[in-house]
């Protein structure tokens, strides 16, 4: 298949440059979306966190007067 090319190499040469060349793409792959940036969660505003804050939940550790 290859000697019409001119490549005189074995049928090994070529598996095993398969899969390194696939290795390799893996490993970039897994890199390249490892370090891509997550996107940042939306910044809140203060009086929207206290308004909305479970105050029910707290009845067994902090006693609010109302």
């Amino acid at each position: 298949m290859f000697e019409a090319l001119g490549l005189n190499m074995g049928l090994d040469t070529v598996i095993v440059s398969a899969i390194a060349g696939a290795c390799t793409l893996s490993f970039a792959a897994s890199v390249y979306l490892f370090y891509r940036a997550k996107p940042q969660p939306e910044a809140k505003e203060l009086d929207d966190i206290v308004q909305n804050a479970p105050y029910h939940r707290l009845h067994n550790i902090l006693k609010i007067k109302a």
